[in-house]
């Protein structure tokens, strides 16, 4: 299953036959055939083992944000970050290889991740509304989208720079802390970019507030 995530992760549902994955994993041709019986039971199997720490993570945290009032913009993205994250100062190779896998899913918009976008908005818009109800739902949906995005491919991807040294001190734990918050950071901000200029009286201020910037 750690081979057939990896190559999966690699190459694309599709370029990765049953065959390739038992010869990498050094396993005769039939081994995934009996314990699977299909490429399909296999992805399955890989879903089944990867999402649910993600989604039970993401619940909790959300259940706390849904009981407030005016949930903060911060939170609500961490709610979309830190979940990614779970097991990965504990296992980093395994959680990154997992994060992988799904993203690349979710990347190459595969009927196995059909629904966990819509999903995702469901869950997130009516705090996002809250927390920002001067932005309209449209430009909610793509940002939303832009963010989720995001955060999946700076986990996966440049997080490996920051949980090299996890193993060996306390340092990696508080760099790869102070990660997880310039991503929330810079996601937050992104949300909530431009709605100065929504007030403004003309939209030749908001293109010179962006070249003054």
């Amino acid at each position: 299953m750690d081979v057939a995530e990896r190559l999966f992760a690699e190459r694309g549902i599709d370029a990765v036959s049953l065959r390739t994955i038992n010869a990498e994993a050094g396993y005769s041709v039939a081994a995934l055939h009996y314990h699977f019986a299909t490429r399909d039971g296999l992805i399955r199997a890989l879903l089944a083992r990867a999402q649910p720490p993600i989604l039970e993570a993401r619940a909790r945290m959300l259940a706390e944000l849904q009981s407030l009032p005016h949930p903060p913009l911060e939170r609500i993205v961490d709610a979309l970050v830190r979940p990614l994250a779970v097991g990965m100062l504990e296992r980093p190779k395994e959680s990154v290889r997992r994060l992988r896998f799904l993203a690349r899913l979710y990347f190459d918009r595969s009927p196995y991740m059909a629904n966990a976008l819509a999903e995702g908005l469901q869950l997130f818009l009516p705090l996002l509304r809250k927390a920002l109800p001067a932005v309209d739902d449209r430009t909610l949906t793509r940002r939303w989208i832009f963010a989720a995005e995001l955060a999946q491919h700076a986990l996966a991807n440049t997080v490996e720079l920051h949980v090299g040294a996890v193993a060996e001190h306390a340092a990696g734990a508080e760099d790869f802390e102070r990660f997880l918050c310039e991503l929330v950071t810079f996601i937050s901000g992104g949300l909530r970019a431009g709605l100065e200029c929504r007030n403004a009286p003309a939209r030749a201020t908001c293109r010179n507030r962006e070249g003054d910037s």
